[in-house]
């Protein structure tokens, strides 16, 4: 019985990551019209008159709270949000490219592992529908020790998002049960001339350092 309730709990926490996934997409693209005056849909371009030129050289960021560092490609520049803390948005100045992330405290007896697994075997499946090109797992750091984290990755088809984006995203739990959500987007028709420098900044996440 217990079994049996642990997977209708990873079930119920697929369906609501996936959406806090596309809600936390949601909102902050509904920010960063506001602020370029672009209107959704047609891949918004960071504008250097309005927010700034990006970063002369690569920035390192580090969180404290949770003991993981980033670094951002030059060129980038802060969009908008706290880049040691929770909901930084960072894009580059003349493209649709973009790097977030966004964390949040689940219950204690919340079954991480259980989630981990259910969503990747989604995601996998997902791949024949065509939403996805790749998913697989992404650990980092040592989970037993609270600052590392298990989780899974997804990269999106040209349609996978909608036709207004594309994204590769990492969603994983820390040992304390904080689930985090990673990704970097740029609009379909930009996305594979934006891969590398995406993934840079994505990859350049790291845990337990």
């Amino acid at each position: 019985m217990r079994l049996i309730l642990r997977g209708f709990a990873a079930l119920f926490v697929l369906f609501l990551v996936s959406n806090l996934a596309q809600a936390q997409f949601g909102i902050i693209q509904q920010g960063i019209d506001a602020t370029t005056g672009k209107k959704s849909g047609t891949g918004n371009v960071a504008d250097e008159k309005t927010g700034g030129k990006g970063y002369a050289a690569p920035q390192t960021f580090t969180n404290a709270e949770h003991g993981f560092s980033y670094t951002v490609p030059a060129g980038w520049r802060l969009q908008g949000g706290d880049p040691s803390g929770n909901d930084p948005v960072f894009m580059k100045p003349g493209t649709t490219m973009s790097f977030q992330f966004h964390f949040t405290a689940m219950t204690p007896d919340f079954p991480a592992g259980a989630s981990v697994a259910a969503s990747l075997k989604q995601s996998q499946q997902e791949i024949k529908t065509g939403k996805y090109s790749e998913a697989k797992r992404r650990d980092d750091g040592d989970y037993k020790k609270k600052c590392g984290v298990i989780g899974w990755e997804v990269t999106e088809t040209p349609s996978g998002g909608g036709g207004s984006h594309q994204r590769i995203i990492w969603q994983c739990y820390n040992g304390r049960n904080f689930y985090f959500n990673f990704m970097v987007a740029a609009h379909p028709d930009q996305f594979e001339a934006a891969k590398t420098e995406l993934r840079t900044a994505l990859d350049s996440i790291k845990f337990c350092r």
